[in-house]
C-alpha cells in the first residue's frame, strides 16, 4: 500500500503503530503537565500563612484604622474613676477587640490570636504609632514538618528588617504562631 504523496510503500499496521505511539506520548505529556500543576502549586495551608503575612505586613488604610481603634481604646479603671468613664472605655476596648478579631479570625484560631497579640501585634502597633513607612521586599514560606517557617524581609524607612517565625496550621487556621526573630 502506498502512503499518499510519498511514493514509499507503508504497511497499514505501521500507521496504526505510529498512531498508538503518538497517543501514548500525548497522554504521558498530559499526565506530566497535570502532575506538575498539582505538585508545584502551594498547598492550602501554605496559602493561608501567606495571606496572613500579607494582611499583617502590608501597610493599608484598613490596617491603619484597625490599629488606630486599638490605640484609641484603652480601658480606664481604678480608684477615683467614675463608673461612666469605666463603662465608656471598656465599651471602646471591647469594640476594638471585636474589630481586631473580625480582621484576623479568618487566619487565626484562639491560640493563634493570643500568640499574635503577644508577639507581632506590638511590633506592628509600634510601626503604626511611629507613622513609619515600610514595604515588604520578600516573603518566604517553607514547609517544616507539620508547620511552616516564614521569613518576611521589609524596608522600614531606609532600614532593612527581617521577621522570622513559625506557624502551625490546625483545622484550616493558624493555631500556633511563634516569632523567632524580630
Amino acid at each position: 500500500m502506498l502512503c499518499s504523496g510519498q511514493g514509499v510503500p507503508v504497511q497499514k499496521g505501521e500507521i496504526m503503530k505510529r498512531k498508538y505511539i503518538y497517543t501514548i506520548v500525548a497522554a504521558a505529556l498530559l499526565v506530566c503537565l497535570g502532575m506538575s500543576v498539582v505538585f508545584l502549586r502551594p498547598d492550602k495551608e501554605q496559602q493561608l500563612v501567606k495571606e496572613f503575612l500579607d494582611q499583617t505586613f502590608t501597610k493599608s488604610e484598613e490596617n491603619a484604622k484597625l490599629y488606630q481603634a486599638v490605640m484609641d481604646s484603652p480601658s480606664v479603671i481604678g480608684l477615683g474613676v467614675d463608673q461612666q468613664t469605666q463603662k465608656e472605655t471598656a465599651g471602646k476596648a471591647q469594640q476594638a477587640s471585636e474589630e481586631f478579631e473580625k480582621a484576623y479570625s479568618t487566619y487565626l484560631d484562639s491560640n493563634g490570636m493570643d500568640d499574635f497579640q503577644n508577639g507581632l501585634f506590638g511590633y506592628m502597633l509600634d510601626l503604626y504609632t511611629a507613622d513609619e513607612t515600610w514595604e515588604i521586599s520578600e516573603t518566604e514560606i517553607m514547609k517544616d514538618n507539620d508547620a511552616y517557617k516564614f521569613r518576611v524581609s521589609m524596608n522600614v524607612g531606609d532600614t532593612p528588617q527581617e521577621i522570622q517565625g513559625r506557624a502551625e496550621v490546625n483545622d484550616g487556621k493558624i493555631g500556633n504562631l511563634d516569632i523567632t526573630e524580630l
